[in-house]
């Protein structure tokens, strides 16, 4: 499959249309939720938003993997992030491909959340720079 190297869109989109997927991708994105829409749309955002979609669907185990992480497994599809000979309170959950950290540091105000949180969250970077990370190792 064939990707670009980056994800890039109008920083404001032109038609009414481009708006509105933006204003619907965004409140999906805040509220962690899967966002289905149809084929005919083919706007540079309704195609930005199919690959976030596929980078959210990367294995979380992969990713962690990817970012260096040391993992150690505290239950059924569950790990907790090593640093230094100590557990921290980063959990990754394999079953639902998320992670939350439970308490301590807050990048942007991320916490928890997809493969695309945990890059920006461990790598201190903006979306942009999460997506091209995993597009680059992925796609």
């Amino acid at each position: 499959m064939s990707h670009p190297t980056s994800l890039s869109v109008a920083p404001h989109p032109s038609s009414p249309e481009e708006r509105f997927l933006l204003a619907i991708v965004c409140l999906a994105e805040s509220w962690n939720a899967t966002l289905t829409l149809g084929v005919r749309h083919s706007s540079p955002l309704f195609s930005m938003y199919r690959r976030f979609d596929a980078l959210r669907r990367i294995p979380i185990l992969s990713v962690a993997a990817a970012l260096g992480l040391s993992l150690v497994k505290t239950g059924g599809g569950t790990y907790a992030v090593r640093e230094d000979r100590e557990i921290t309170p980063l959990v990754l959950f394999e079953k639902t491909n998320s992670w939350h950290r439970f308490s301590g540091k807050e990048q942007g105000g991320v916490s928890h959340g997809s493969t695309l949180d945990l890059v920006m969250h461990v790598r201190e970077c903006p979306l942009r720079e999460a997506a091209d990370f995993l597009s680059t190792r992925f796609l």
